[in-house]
């Protein structure tokens, strides 16, 4: 029986939906970077207007291959679609993983760090329109990563439903609005062990200014203690071993 076929009859016998995930295997010094590319509407009127003149942070992208990291981004379908050629390029990298980080980034419980609320009618379609973009890429990924962290055991049962597994973190960078790179790096060494997850902002823009700088000196603080970048897929699969 498929994963979601049997999601549905477990759903249906009032199974409760598994919790998101937040890491790994604790035993191996292995972690997982991720990346939330946000795109909302306002996100794309910003664009449309001049307001802000890109979200796609091309210099992210050569600092992960240049430093051979391993990486999952969780895409909002929006970004894919403002970024159709960007997309493929990070769909074709062997470094890079594709997820699905709904399709325009609204919250699905509030309140939820200012994110606009979607009905509840059409939290399947956000879901669903991203799994159409990143499987026209080629990325048939079954992750999925709530806007903000924001959920109810409703969303999860949903999540669930559609034969999706939802990731979060247990290491957040809070890159968002930050406007010191040290505050970051702080953020994630202070948190991360085997096993973790890591969470940041791949879309840059106005509001992500000292991302890269804290990337270019977590990548090799991270080495030096010793961890290995894998992706999600990677992170996870060893727990079946």
């Amino acid at each position: 029986m498929r994963g979601w076929a049997l999601a549905v009859l477990l759903l249906g016998l009032g199974w409760a939906a598994p919790a998101p995930i937040t890491h790994g295997p604790r035993q191996a010094p292995r972690v997982a970077l991720t990346f939330d590319t946000d795109m909302t509407h306002g996100m794309w009127q910003n664009l449309k207007t001049g307001r802000v003149k890109s979200y796609n942070p091309t210099e992210l992208y050569r600092l992960l291959e240049q430093n051979q990291v391993k990486t999952t981004f969780f895409l909002t379908g929006l970004w894919i679609e403002t970024y159709p050629e960007q997309a493929r390029k990070l769909a074709q990298n062997p470094l890079f993983e594709l997820a699905n980080h709904s399709y325009s980034h609204p919250g699905f419980a509030q309140p939820c760090y200012g994110l606009p609320s979607v009905e509840p009618a059409k939290k399947a379609e956000e879901i669903l329109k991203t799994q159409r973009l990143l499987a026209q890429l080629g990325a048939r990924s079954s992750y999925f990563r709530f806007p903000g962290g924001c959920y109810t055991p409703d969303d999860l049962a949903l999540a669930a439903r559609l034969g999706l597994r939802v990731v979060h973190w247990d290491a957040a960078g809070e890159d968002g609005g930050q406007t010191n790179p040290d505050v970051i790096v702080r953020n994630v060494l202070s948190r991360v062990q085997n096993g973790s997850i890591i969470v940041l902002h791949g879309q840059g823009g106005p509001r992500l200014p000292a991302t890269i700088p804290a990337l270019q000196r977590l990548i090799p603080a991270l080495k030096a203690r010793g961890f290995a970048f894998v992706t999600v897929s990677e992170l996870l699969s060893s727990q079946a071993r």
